[in-house]
Parts: structure tokens; sequence; C-alpha cells
């Protein structure tokens, strides 16, 4: 058995301590560290030397967590989509709590056959102004993965590993400010009362790899082809608000065949999914001297 307890503290990005307004002050210059409390437990145990699982439970509380004073909402529970945040003027008012077990097992090669597994569950949330808990841009609740490989005759070695993950929370568009505002802004707006109330659908792929070794006297040579994501799974994206266009993607189309009004009243709304499946193949070679 093993257990331990932790302080931890992190200095804000330097997106916020950069952040200065009109007037050139910086506004977040005296933002607090953020801290995380962090408790652990788990056990381990090994039948043989060659195999081992780990079973850990965690429990995590956070404090000094940025909100944006603009909208009040935590920056943890943003940023789902890889945009640049903290450029705004922001307290350190936020709080957190993530909780979980992982479960890990690993075979060691000791003939032909290793692997590693390794399942997560957790929950992740931040409170923004209002003090409610919410789930963060992070919350997946279920992480797994595997990783395998066999070893076959004549150094040929077959290697094979699946991923896992839930759907990721995200925030719904206000249709009426998309509308309103997409001409300008080039993109829609976020309903924020409706803060990370939706998920994607969950993610799974594979990749598959087949190395062929030669042992030389003074060298090795490795040749592999590896395939990531063999069987062309889709990977869940956060959609894209914009209206309709022609089909030489020249012009909107609108409702009245004339051109879009400066409300974009008569613009025709669209969400762009962003699930493409993407297959990468890739042959290599290794030298060891």
């Amino acid at each position: 058995m093993n257990s331990s307890i932790g302080r931890y503290y992190k200095i804000p990005p330097y997106t916020i301590l950069g952040f200065a307004d009109n007037n050139g002050t910086l506004v977040n210059k005296n933002a607090s560290y953020t801290r995380s409390d962090h408790y652990v437990t788990g056990i381990e145990f090994l039948p043989y030397d060659a195999l081992r699982f780990t079973l850990e439970g965690f429990y995590k509380t956070y404090a000094g967590v940025p909100v944006s004073v603009r909208d009040g909402i935590s920056l943890s529970n943003l940023g789902g989509d890889f945009s640049v945040l903290g450029n705004e003027a922001v307290n350190s008012t936020g709080k957190g709590r993530a909780y979980g077990f992982e479960f890990f097992a690993q075979q060691k090669l000791t003939r032909k056959l290793f692997g590693i597994l390794s399942y997560t569950w957790f929950k992740s949330r931040y409170s923004g102004a209002n003090g409610v808990l919410i789930p963060s841009a992070w919350e997946n609740n279920h992480l797994l993965s595997i990783t395998t490989g066999y070893k076959l005759g004549r150094n040929w070695e077959l290697g094979l590993k699946f991923r896992y993950q839930g759907g990721a929370p995200y925030t719904p568009f206000d249709e009426a400010l998309s509308r309103l505002n997409y001409l300008s802004l080039g993109t829609g707006r976020l309903d924020y009362s409706q803060l990370n109330t939706r998920r994607l659908n969950a993610f799974n792929a594979s990749d598959l790899r087949i190395d062929k070794k030669w042992n030389l006297r003074r060298l090795t040579l490795d040749a592999f082809i590896d395939i990531s994501n063999w069987y062309a799974a889709k990977s869940p994206g956060y959609p894209q608000y914009t209206f309709q266009r022609n089909a030489t993607n020249t012009a909107f189309l609108t409702t009245d065949g004339a051109a879009v009004k400066p409300d974009a009243s008569n613009a025709i709304p669209l969400l762009l999914q962003n699930n493409d499946a993407q297959v990468t193949p890739t042959i290599g070679l290794i030298v060891e001297f």
C-alpha cells in the first residue's frame, strides 16, 4: 500500500500576468498563485516479477483559480478548442475539485508477449463567480489505453495500441448573438448560460505497427510500418458556427436572395461538424550502432 499528501502552487500563465488594459496598466499583476491539495492512496500487487497491478484513488482541491471578470467564468471551464486564454482581466476567486481512480496492469516481455493497460475514471469541476462547480473543458470521465506487442519468428514484431476517451463537455452557441455578430467577428458567440452542458461523442482509435529487425555484427537495422488510426475512426471536435454559402463559396446564401443584411436576419445559420477521420501511415528505418 502507498499514500501521499501534497500541496502545490502554480504561477498564473503569462497571458494573464501580461494582460494590460487600454491605459497600459497590468490589471492582473497581483493575481494569486493557484493552489492544489492532493490526496492519493493505492495498492500494488506483483504476482511475479513480470506482472504488476496497481489501483490508485485520488482527490484534489484547487483554490485561487482565475475567473473572468467580464463573463464570471472559470478559465478552467474554457479552452477545450485550444484557444488562447487569459488575455483579459481576471480575479483569483475560483475553486475546483477533481477525484477518481486509476487501474494499471503491466506484463513485461518475458518470451513473446508484452502489454500495458491503463484505465482512469475521474470528475473534474471548477466554479466561476457564482461558486457553482461545473464540468471543466477536460472532463472526459473515462480514459483507456491498451498497448501490446507480440514477437514473431525471425525478428518480426507486431504492435497494437488502442485508446478511448469519453466525450468532452462543450458550450452551445447563442443563436441570436451568433447571427448578429458573425459578420464582424467571423465566429459564433457561445451561450454561457449553458456552459459545458453538452458533450461530444466518445473517441476511440487504434494504431498498428509491424517491425522487422536485422542484427548485424556492428549495428542493428529496424524497418517498420506504422499506421495511426488504421480503421479510420472519426475524431469528434467542437462544431463551428457559420452561414451557408453558395456552391462556388463566393457569397452567403440568404432567405430572400438578397445580400446579407447588417443584422444578418436573412442569413442561413449552419453548424459545421468537426469529426473527420485521419489515417496516417508511416514507413521508417532505425539504425542502432
